[in-house]
């Protein structure tokens, strides 16, 4: 009876897991969101600088999406005499961060084209790519939000549902 407790909780423990990266999603999508409305106020009316931005936007979001803007900032600060360019500070950081994140490869698109912008233009061509960007991740989020509630329930009952599958088939 224990062994079959054991198996069935791991089984389930195991439909969690996987049940809890679908529901990440689109967290994190709304919390990218809330940076970018962010990112964008504080370069339009703020007038702060790109990295100043990143930098404030790293203390303000939770993790996992602190580390991508607090690594953007820190590339496009001088180091050693070796200033990148917010394009190049943003797409390091994402190729660096995204995959420690919940976000799909679909979602780091559209970041990353917003960082083929970024830095470029002016004020309000950088408020227009954000915008932009965030209307991205609006679908991107309700996307996200339709399939978190078809695959959450499942995955959790098909862990459980496995665990006393292998329990049943093991007597």
């Amino acid at each position: 009876m224990l062994g079959a407790a054991i198996v069935i909780t791991a089984a389930g423990a195991i439909g969690w897991i996987q049940a809890s990266h679908y529901a990440a999603r689109p967290r994190q999508l709304r919390q990218l969101l809330i940076a970018l409305q962010r990112l964008e106020t504080s370069v339009m009316y703020g007038h702060t600088p790109l990295d100043e931005a990143c930098e404030q936007l790293s203390a303000q979001v939770p993790p996992p999406l602190n580390k991508l803007f607090a690594k953007a900032a820190a590339g496009m600060r001088a180091r050693d005499g070796h200033i990148q360019t917010a394009k190049s500070a943003w797409h390091a950081a994402l190729q660096s961060e995204a995959p420690h994140s919940a976000l799909k490869s679909q979602d780091v698109r559209i970041l990353y084209d917003l960082g083929m912008s970024l830095g470029i233009s002016d004020r309000e061509d950088q408020r227009n790519h954000i915008r932009h960007a965030m209307k991205r991740i609006e679908q991107e989020e309700a996307n996200a939000s339709d399939e978190a509630g078809r695959y959450v329930r499942m995955y959790r009952s098909i862990g459980v549902l496995s665990g006393i599958l292998a329990v049943i088939l093991m007597y």
